[in-house]
């Protein structure tokens, strides 16, 4: 199913090398193979109970280029009609099964659904649609549909994007299939308890032993919260990327995590022939390139 175009030029890069924004939460901009695509997209500064921390990066993102955007679910701090409206309408919306008709109603973007299994074409990128397991959660309306998505972006490299889930097994299966080159995981939630279907950062690092991915850079950490005075400085918005990198350094200690403030960006480069010849002996390197907010 082509939807988009092919063509992209930015200095920065080439189409050999990914670009990945930590947009703040589960936001981030996805840019390789001439194609960007925008995950979970959350701009407002207050939006129901929850507040940002910081102001949304602006300047990370030109909505008018993007290709697409893709919703792995819709609890409001990953689907928000508002943050979709400033999105032109030509852009079209990725998200499960179910969603499409309350996003045409709301928004009016043209809307794709996508089960476990189904793959679509944009430009010269594969989406894959994987599982996530996140059955818990507040969804209002409470007859929005419970479908989660996590996505495998398949195009110079691979990379999963997943925007909510508690660990399970299943994930060996995701990384042996996709061979993933950056896994964006989330380490945490939206307060001080995890509540549910999320994941701690140890948990976090125990699915990256499983997906065996290159590099892996944590996400849902750092920019929203419930509206209670005093908790824009607390630990748990501070503290969660950098206990994954802990834990991953001894739970999947051939991954390279890169821990990403809101709005900053990291050039994932084309692997090398040295690169692939030290793999094949069992020793992953990859340049670390963060370009800051």
């Amino acid at each position: 199913m082509p939807i988009g175009r092919p063509e992209f030029n930015n200095p920065e890069f080439n189409n050999n090398d990914a670009k990945i924004t930590f947009v703040g939460h589960s936001t981030t901009l996805v840019e390789m193979s001439g194609v960007r695509v925008l995950t979970d997209p959350i701009f407002r500064d207050k939006f129901r109970l929850l507040r940002r921390r910081s102001r949304v990066c602006t300047k990370c993102i030109d909505v008018g280029t993007l290709d697409a955007v893709v919703l792995s679910h819709m609890h409001f701090d990953h689907m928000d009609y508002p943050s979709l409206a400033m999105i032109p309408r030509e852009v079209p919306i990725v998200a499960p099964v179910g969603a499409g008709r309350y996003l045409k109603r709301k928004v009016g973007h043209d809307v794709v659904e996508m089960k476990v299994g189904q793959t679509i074409r944009i430009g010269a990128m594969d989406i894959h649609a994987t599982p996530s397991v996140h059955d818990s959660g507040f969804y209002w309306p409470l007859w929005y549909p419970k479908s989660v998505l996590s996505f495998v972006f398949d195009a110079s490299h691979t990379v999963l994007f997943v925007g909510d889930t508690a660990l399970f097994e299943d994930l060996r299966d995701v990384g042996r299939r996709f061979d993933i080159d950056v896994a964006m995981l989330p380490v945490w939630g939206v307060g001080p308890y995890l509540r549910g279907h999320h994941m701690t950062p140890a948990e976090a690092a125990e699915a990256l032993s499983l997906l065996s991915a290159r590099t892996a850079i944590p996400i849902h950490w750092g920019t929203i919260h419930p509206a209670v005075p005093g908790w824009k400085d607390m630990p748990f918005l501070t503290e969660p990327p950098h206990l994954f990198a802990r834990e991953s350094a001894r739970r999947a200690p051939m991954t390279e995590v890169r821990v990403l403030s809101p709005g900053e960006s990291t050039i994932i480069r084309a692997a090398s022939e040295e690169d692939s010849l030290f793999e094949s002996l069992g020793i992953r390197s990859a340049p670390s390139e963060v370009v800051p907010a």
